[in-house]
């Protein structure tokens, strides 16, 4: 019988609608005024209808009329019922589950490691996620780390209410990610940016017309990027979606200390004090206290505490320097370690020691000595050097017979003639030499070994070649005396005949402040007994007058005859400098053999620790005296950056250096010139600072000499990288706000990692009532058809009986 009904009105309900509800609905009926219009006509054509018969057939029965007035009205409100398309609806409601989405914060943000300061805070965070280690091992994790856990421990299950629920967790970072995202594949997405407004608003449009139960959001809060996250909250209201979410991180955000470097000299010599610097690198610590301990371990013996210092941390980013210094009395290799305390625990393991390896040497400075003729004072001077056990000395005098055998250890047979042979000594002493017997590269050999290799030079003049090789400045083959600390310009000082009128009688060194602060004229470790020597020292006949010393130069001694001055002072007798990272002298006397007759190791002492201030650079591997730093590790384009060149040995920083120079570049550009000054709170260190206008690596250079002696000198050097913003670390903190505007906007709720197991309670929906509808058309059913055809046919037939046709 049902089988026979389905047949008659057309039906093939589905299986589900068995047991279910059903209903009749006229699709094509017109509303209003078409419905008001469609009942006019329908009792306009009834009650014609009824007056055709009452016409027609007043001669039959009333019930004959009226039977054949029912089949007419039949036959066409049946017409009229399939042309307003009816339709039956079969209805079944079901429970079913109600989807809930986790949205998973994938940014760089998540890979930030928290402090957590508060050890109440973090005991419970701990407990609740079940860490071993408490508090420790918090630390360890990282806030992405952290969050899968809390969801993996058990939060995923208890979302999903006994199968009332279903979980699905998506992620996001700049946008939603797609649904099939894994995490192995998370090295090839673009974490550098977080849009919690966007993602939202995707998952709330994505999710439109399924059960949505809520969102809950697992993140630090902070939204660099997209849609302002209040808006899509408003979106996510007005679709009645609750968004709750776990906030991650700390309003304190990552707080961390870094020993990043232990600048120091890979090789430093026996007995003398070496600076030794501690680079630390903090966030979020700023004038917070700490200890800095430096240790020591000779040898691979055990370590021993060597110094300590007590600092206050700088503000985020910035790079912080604590000097020490250490001596070591024998040759020794030697590791260096630097621990933080009283700082709080690293986030990353390791981040509160740096180490650095240090070789003590004590090794013989190599000179090569150069005279051009002989006289007293290259004779005592050759004999000193041979004699002197921390000297390698190789001499060459110029004038000697081709088979005079020149003295040396070790013996020369010529002079160097290749860069890698003149790299074989630490110092070059030239004494009146002649230029015209050099070979025909070593001017320029000598140049590169002072200015790039950082050999020392020290010239001293003499009576025969000095002036002969002053007089030709301009002579390609005399570049080589740029190098000198000192200027001579013919004309401005006094002629021959009046030097030799000062020279009928001894006159003293006038040795300057900065001279008797420099190690050479050191005679004495007591300054009494040190004045004294240097007030007493024999005379001098004979001096080579220069013009001046150069800008940057050091003057240590200066003619004690009142006579013997120019537009300048007195004349210039004895001067260093810094050129790249080599240091040249210029001596313009040539009698210090007369000091022998005071005390023979005045002589010895003298140039031993001239030689050996020279020479140091070079021996200590061709290094910088002064290193250079900048106040933060890296920049953005609009910073200020500082930089910094500090002497590690004060004794390095000549005292009329008043100026340094140097340049940036990025990229192709033309170079910036630039010039350090000499920092007022810190005599070692000199100081500039420039504006960055563009991204890219800075390249750095800056040199002692002057503005243009970049194209003689090799130059300290420091790369600088600078970079776009960084939305991800610019603020890294938890921004709880958000998360708060968010939750009040939709409903929901806000909770810290320890209340992971309150955060099923926030979402009140489980399973929810869906109606299932089946809509079976019916206009077109055998049973519609054959009423039509029935009531007409047996209209037909009665008006045919009733003699109407």
């Amino acid at each position: 019988m049902r089988n026979f009904l389905q047949y008659l009105l057309h039906l093939h309900p589905a299986s589900w609608a068995k047991g279910g509800r059903w209903r009749l609905e006229l699709v094509a009926l017109p509303k209003q005024d078409g419905l008001l219009a469609l009942i006019l006509f329908m009792v306009l054509g009834i009650w014609g209808i009824l007056m055709l018969y009452r016409r027609d057939a007043r001669r039959l029965k009333p019930l004959a009329r009226w039977s054949l007035a029912f089949l007419r009205i039949l036959a066409i409100a049946t017409v009229v019922f399939m042309l307003l398309e009816p339709v039956l609806i079969f209805t079944k409601i079901e429970w079913v589950p109600s989807r809930l989405i986790v949205l998973d914060d994938l940014s760089e943000s998540m890979d930030l490691k928290d402090a957590y300061l508060d050890p109440k805070r973090a005991d419970a965070i701990a407990a609740a996620l079940n860490l071993p280690g408490k508090a420790d091992d918090l630390r360890r994790l990282s806030r992405g780390q952290l969050g899968r856990r809390l969801l993996d421990g058990g939060l995923k299950t208890a979302l999903a209410a006994s199968g009332d629920r279903e979980v699905r967790e998506r992620s996001f970072t700049g946008q939603l990610l797609p649904a099939t995202t894994e995490p192995s594949t998370q090295s090839t997405i673009d974490r550098s940016s977080t849009a919690i407004g966007a993602a939202i608003r995707q998952v709330v449009a994505a999710e439109a017309g399924q059960p949505l139960a809520g969102i809950l959001l697992v993140t630090d809060g902070q939204s660099n990027s997209g849609e302002p996250p209040a808006a899509a909250a408003n979106f996510a209201a007005q679709a009645g979606v609750p968004v709750s979410a776990v906030a991650l991180g700390t309003p304190e955000g990552p707080r961390n200390v870094k020993l990043t470097k232990i600048d120091v000299s890979p090789a430093v010599f026996v007995r003398d004090p070496n600076p030794l610097h501690v680079l630390i690198e903090s966030r979020g610590m700023a004038h917070q206290p700490a200890t800095v301990v430096l240790e020591r371990r000779r040898d691979g013996g055990p370590w021993e505490e060597i110094g300590r210092q007590a600092i206050t941390l700088e503000e985020n980013g910035r790079v912080q320097s604590v000097p020490f210094e250490f001596t070591e009395d024998r040759p020794a290799h030697l590791e260096m370690r630097a621990r933080l305390e009283d700082a709080g625990p690293p986030l990353n393991p390791g981040d509160d020691i740096a180490t650095a390896d240090v070789r003590v040497i004590h090794q013989k400075i190599r000179v090569l000595f150069i005279a051009g003729s002989t006289f007293p004072e290259v004779e005592f001077l050759r004999n000193t050097l041979l004699r002197d056990n921390s000297i390698s000395a190789s001499t060459w005098l110029q004038t000697a017979d081709a088979d005079y055998e020149q003295p040396g250890d070790p013996r020369i047979k010529r002079l160097p003639a290749t860069a890698d042979e003149l790299d074989e000594f630490d110092c070059i002493v030239l004494y009146d030499p002649d230029p015209n017997l050099w070979p025909g590269e070593f001017p320029q050999l000598m140049t590169d070994f002072v200015a790039k290799s950082g050999g020392g030079l020290i010239y001293i003049a003499g009576e025969r070649n000095t002036k002969d090789i002053f007089d030709r400045p301009d002579d390609p083959a005399m570049g080589w005396l740029n190098l000198l600390p000192v200027v001579v310009e013919p004309g401005l000082y006094r002629s021959d005949v009046s030097v030799k009128l000062s020279s009928r009688e001894a006159w003293k060194l006038d040795v300057t402040a900065e001279g008797k602060a420099d190690p050479i004229f050191g005679f004495s470790s007591t300054p009494e007994q040190n004045e004294s020597i240097l007030a007493n020292l024999p005379g001098m006949y004979w001096h080579f007058p220069v013009t001046r010393a150069k800008p940057g130069a050091t003057v240590l001694a200066r003619h004690g005859d009142p006579r013997m001055r120019n537009e300048y002072g007195p004349h210039t007798l004895l001067a260093t400098q810094l050129v790249g990272p080599g240091r040249t002298f210029f001596v313009a006397f040539d009698s210090t053999y007369r000091w022998r007759y005071l005390d023979e190791q005045y002589f010895d002492g003298f140039w031993a620790r001239m030689i050996d201030r020279a020479g140091r650079s070079k021996q200590l591997g061709g290094r910088y005296p002064y290193t250079l730093s900048t106040d933060r590790s890296s920049y953005r384009p609009g910073s200020q950056v500082t930089l910094t060149a500090r002497f590690d040995n004060p004794a390095d920083r000549d005292p009329a250096l008043d100026t340094m120079h140097g340049e940036v570049q990025v990229g192709d550009d033309a170079p910036i010139p630039i010039s350090l000054a000499p920092k007022q709170s810190d005599p070692t260190a000199f100081e500039t600072t420039f504006s960055l206008t563009k991204a890219g690596k800075h390249f750095i250079r800056v040199w002692t000499g002057e503005g243009d002696a970049k194209t003689v000198e090799r130059a300290a050097t420091l790369e600088l990288p600078v970079e776009l913003p960084d939305l991800e670390f610019d603020n890294p903190v938890q921004d709880l706000s958000t998360l708060e505007t968010i939750a009040k906007a939709t409903g929901g709720r806000v909770f810290d990692l320890s209340e992971g197991s309150l955060v099923p309670d926030a979402f009140k929906t489980r399973r929810v009532a869906r109606t299932l509808e089946d809509r079976q058309e019916i206009w077109d059913a055998p049973l519609l058809w054959g009423v039509v055809l029935c009531s007409i046919v047996l209209e037909w037939v009665l008006r045919k009986r009733f003699r109407l046709v």
